[in-house]
């Protein structure tokens, strides 16, 4: 292990030292020399992720699919925001916005004379165990990132962003990804300023967001499986979380409205958000505006999602004189 470490470690180094640092030399950007180190682990670990996903989940979806179509086409777009997110092309964009804000916010917690609170100091004997402090860092932020979901359905001008996600029909390893790039902003910003306040240090950070966003890719697998009657409510697995995707009908008007968690089951089912009822539905969205996301370039996407914010969030008197 510490030698596998030791490669990877000497490989983000080469890679800095080769293709990045001569550029932030070049353009006097050398305030950004510590955050571009780490955006080289994030791009090598991105490519590790879509080489679990394209070798690992995809062999599965193609051996044992639950839904089959004549074609994959509307999947193509995914593809893109999967490579787009994963190769931190998105996130380093996403990342220029939240890193002056979040520099600032802990700035202010600090004038304030707050300081983070490090788990091992509350719970003394967890520093003796790295995983356990890792786990129970995972577990916090895990409970954020359900409440969070959950408010993307909860206000309307947040489902306007959060429902290209749910347009897709063809729900497969590749959709996690599929986000608003305005999604993506203001999740990062808020799970990062959460971060920052219970403590969870920026390596453990890092590896959190990877195993979380692997999880999360298998939980949109086009498979029928589960990790089986006690661990399915351990751990979110395909057949849990395409429930979450189900297209709503006239007597499951908010059937999308379960089985929030990204990684651990347990929220939905401590908060009355759980549904294990093992039902076959079809995926998607049940309004006419949203579903026509199908089938448009991630340009074109981004442009037209971008629209329904503004839209939501003008009074409704405009709303409706938009629509006109």
């Amino acid at each position: 292990m510490r030698q596998l470490l030791d490669i990877w470690i000497g490989a983000q180094t080469w890679i800095f030292e080769t293709l990045v640092s001569p550029v932030l030399f070049r353009f006097g950007l050398m305030e950004w020399f510590e955050p571009a180190f780490n955006a080289v682990e994030i791009v090598m670990l991105g490519i590790v992720q879509i080489l679990v996903i394209a070798l690992g989940m995809r062999f599965l979806e193609r051996r044992w699919p639950l839904e089959k179509w004549p074609n994959d086409d509307l999947v193509g777009v995914d593809r893109v925001y999967t490579v787009l997110n994963k190769l931190g092309i998105v996130p380093l964009a996403v990342f220029m916005v939240t890193y002056p804000i979040s520099n600032e916010i802990e700035h202010l917690v600090r004038s304030w004379g707050y300081a983070p609170p490090r788990l091992e100091r509350i719970v003394p004997w967890i520093h003796d165990s790295a995983l356990a402090s890792f786990l129970v860092y995972f577990i916090l932020y895990d409970f954020a990132a359900y409440w969070l979901h959950r408010a993307q359905h909860r206000f309307g001008w947040w489902w306007a962003l959060h429902s290209l996600h749910h347009s897709q029909r063809q729900v497969t390893v590749w959709s996690d990804d599929r986000n608003h790039v305005v999604d993506d902003l203001l999740m990062t910003l808020a799970l990062v300023v959460f971060a920052q306040f219970v403590g969870v240090q920026p390596d453990d950070y890092i590896l959190i967001l990877m195993i979380g966003r692997l999880v999360e890719s298998w939980s949109h697998a086009n498979v029928d499986m589960s990790f089986g009657r006690v661990g399915q409510r351990l751990l979110v697995g395909p057949r849990f979380h395409r429930l979450h995707h189900a297209m709503a009908g006239p007597d499951e008007r908010h059937i999308h409205d379960h089985n929030f968690a990204p990684v651990f089951p347990i929220w939905d089912i401590l908060f009355g958000t759980a549904n294990y009822d093992g039902k076959h539905r079809p995926t998607g969205v049940d309004d006419p505006e949203v579903e026509a996301d199908n089938g448009r370039g991630w340009i074109t996407q981004q442009v037209t999602v971008l629209g329904r914010l503004v839209r939501a969030l003008l009074p409704r008197r405009f709303r409706r004189a938009t629509a006109l």
